[in-house]
């Protein structure tokens, strides 16, 4: 996102740009993000300006074996639905992101969801009732 300026044909006097990086090792990741860095600052340099860069980690790149046993767990919740469990590596941010950063080995388990992230984003009553079923399974696999 790059904000900056009220009128066109115009020097701001100020440009604020809000980025992130991703990526699925964790080093890779803030090497990246130094290397960002070290670009705006050369540049603002190399205009006789200055950059004030600011860096928060959301969260840390993890790598489950498909070997774990949370895995294993997930896999046998959604095959209950006659479905064939496929293990995926995702990208983004998600709640399983937070536990795991906390030592609570997560996976997630896909919904159904359809054009993720964009305005025509939708999912159908019925893969959500799925998702409730494998959860059920899931629990009641687990439990004492």
């Amino acid at each position: 996102i790059i904000r900056g300026g009220e009128v066109r044909n115009s020097v701001p006097s100020t440009t604020q740009v809000n980025l992130e990086c991703r990526s699925l090792s964790h080093e890779k990741c803030i090497a990246q993000g130094e290397l960002i860095a070290d670009v705006f600052h050369v540049a603002a340099r190399a205009m006789g300006a200055r950059a004030k860069v600011k860096s928060e980690l959301a969260y840390r790149a993890v790598s489950i074996p498909e070997t774990a046993e949370v895995v294993r767990i997930a896999k046998r919740g959604v095959s209950s639905l006659r479905i064939d469990p496929q293990v995926r590596v995702i990208r983004g941010g998600t709640d399983a992101s937070i536990y795991n950063e906390k030592g609570i080995q997560s996976v997630v388990i896909g919904t159904g969801a359809q054009a993720e992230h964009t305005t025509a984003e939708c999912i159908a009553v019925s893969d959500m009732e799925k998702a409730v079923r494998i959860i059920r399974h899931i629990l009641h696999d687990t439990s004492v």
